[in-house]
């Protein structure tokens, strides 16, 4: 079965370069002060009854580490950083959940403000390097992943590779992830026989020591089921550059069941393409869309890309998506595309159809064409926009959901 994985090429276009570290006085305070601004809505969000003490605790460390800051930007003004303090506030750490990191993804920044995140605090440690994921969210559309390094051996950022050219292997530097696999109840995350079939992938952060990893599902049947059971046992396995012994981590996974389902199916067609979009499903973390492309040219078909609009004219943020042809009907490529979460409740949401332009203009593949405010020149095909209206009110009520009322078992 040919296949189209979005997520190759979803860097290129038109992402911010997440990789970019700030100065590290202005990273602290950006970070205390956003733990700040959200603090009152975690208090009452209140996590499990065992975190309610932890939360007063952070409220004094939150507090001594804004006067640090505070205090130490004053003294300092314009001046340079010794090496000492650079280190004692790089030491200084991130209050409250580590997705905050998370750059472009409002879904994933605002977990811990509903209490939505699950703190599993799965660590070990190989050669002085200990390797933690301490927090996930599975919503049933994407199971995402905190993964921190800590420790020494440590020469490069931990997604950091080093391209060789010519298409062989990069080369990694000390303490760089260099493999990442995963298995659920024991079993690979392909395992095609039961129907699993699921794409890994990685995101920087603004912390070159923090990465996300999420696992998304690469099926598009008609319906948006997980394949996953509601719970499970998620086995994560490590390789680090530089360390003989593999890190292992066993993180217990709950799947958050909240979701609102718009069945769809409205089409468009334009020179003989058509396309037709089935379904959306909104979480409190992601917005997943179902369509298909039908044409006689597959060429034009893998070249056409999406973008979901709110009510409002803002657009969402691509995540990432998969893209299959059906085995019994020729010329169908069916897409399951997960964008962000929306901002607001939405009464309406509009598809957009576009075409990259290559800087190689005869291949489909490659480098985008670029304005000259350094963005991806997208040609949109109109005649192919499609707007649904959708259940404000429903949609409103998921987005204000938190801990209290997803439904899990807090005992």
């Amino acid at each position: 079965m040919n296949n189209r994985d979005l997520e190759q090429q979803l860097r290129e276009l038109g992402s911010k370069d997440a990789g970019k570290v700030p100065d590290i006085i202005r990273c602290r305070q950006e970070e205390v002060y956003a733990a700040l601004e959200t603090f009152p809505m975690q208090e009452r969000s209140h996590r499990k009854k065992a975190d309610r003490a932890v939360s007063r605790v952070r409220r004094i460390l939150l507090t001594a580490a804004a006067v640090l800051i505070v205090m130490i930007g004053g003294l300092l003004g314009g001046a340079a950083v010794s090496p000492t303090i650079a280190a004692s506030l790089q030491s200084v750490p991130l209050i409250g959940s580590l997705f905050k990191l998370a750059a472009d993804d409002l879904g994933l920044q605002t977990l811990e403000e509903r209490g939505l995140v699950d703190v599993v605090e799965a660590s070990a440690t190989h050669d002085g390097i200990t390797l933690r994921i301490p927090e996930l969210i599975y919503d049933g559309t994407r199971l995402s992943m905190v993964v921190t390094r800590d420790g020494e051996k440590r020469s490069g950022g931990i997604l950091d590779q080093i391209s060789t050219g010519n298409g062989t292997k990069p080369k990694y530097p000390k303490g760089a992830i260099h493999t990442f696999e995963a298995q659920i109840d024991g079993l690979p995350i392909d395992r095609q026989d039961n129907g699993w079939n699921m794409g890994l992938a990685a995101k920087p952060t603004s912390d070159p020591n923090t990465a996300i990893y999420e696992l998304t599902t690469r099926s598009v049947t008609k319906q948006f089921t997980s394949e996953l059971p509601d719970a499970f046992t998620l086995t994560i396995q490590v390789g680090l550059e530089g360390v003989e012994e593999q890190f292992k981590l066993e993180l217990p996974v709950r799947k958050q069941q909240a979701k609102v389902i718009s069945t769809i199916q409205k089409s468009r067609e334009w020179k003989g393409h058509k396309l037709i979009l089935s379904e959306i499903q909104f979480t409190p973390i992601t917005t997943q869309v179902l369509l298909s492309v039908v044409s006689d040219d597959q060429k034009w078909q893998r070249r056409l890309w999406f973008e979901l609009w709110d009510d409002r004219d803002n657009v969402l943020g691509l995540i990432g998506g998969y893209g299959a042809y059906e085995t019994d009907r020729a010329g169908e490529l069916r897409h399951n595309v997960l964008f962000e979460r929306l901002a607001k409740a939405p009464s309406s949401i509009k598809l957009k159809s576009f075409i990259p332009e290559m800087e190689d203009s005869s291949s489909s593949s490659g480098s985008f064409k670029l304005n000259e405010r350094g963005e991806v020149i997208k040609n949109y095909i109109n005649e192919l926009e499609i707007t649904v209206p959708v259940d404000q009110a429903e949609i409103q009520k998921l987005y204000e959901i938190s801990f209290e009322t997803r439904g899990d078992d807090k005992s």
